[in-house]
């Protein structure tokens, strides 16, 4: 497993080379998919997004503020609800690419099926899980990125 400050200072790492392909967007928005929600009636799920997703906040502030990328370029996110739930997980993975984002951070659950989406959208994804172990040991951390 990876600490939450180890995440976050790859997230940064992860950050400083979208900025450095060529594009031509003043600002890099990040499509994050967490779990911090339930779905009606499941009161089962135990919302790990609602521990981890506080961060993400800081860090995009710290990274435009004290870390900025290069060429004045600025970094952004847009949440997507999963609901703990694969199918979910994998829809937004479609939606988000739709609204042109930059890469994704996340999913916690599950992240098999939506590296390999990335991947086909040639986008990079940085997926954690913080307390569930998979027989898919690149669950723990996958980072897919595809041809820049």
């Amino acid at each position: 497993m990876i600490d939450s400050r180890s995440f976050w200072h790859l997230v940064v790492l992860i950050c400083a080379g979208l900025s450095r392909c060529i594009c031509k967007a003043d600002t890099f928005t990040v499509g994050y998919l967490t779990g911090s929600e339930r779905r009606p009636g499941n009161e089962d799920y135990r919302r790990p997004g609602l521990s981890i997703s506080g961060a993400i906040t800081l860090a995009v502030d710290e990274i435009n503020h004290l870390h900025p990328l290069v060429d004045g370029h600025k970094l952004n996110f847009t949440i997507a609800e999963t609901y703990g739930d694969e199918e979910e997980s994998i829809l937004q993975v479609a939606l988000l690419w739709t609204q042109n984002i930059a890469g994704y951070i996340g999913p916690q659950e599950t992240c098999v099926h939506e590296a390999k989406m990335a991947s086909g959208f040639n986008l990079p994804m940085i997926s954690y899980v913080s307390r569930i172990s998979f027989s898919f040991p690149w669950c723990c951390l996958s980072v897919s990125i595809g041809k820049w």
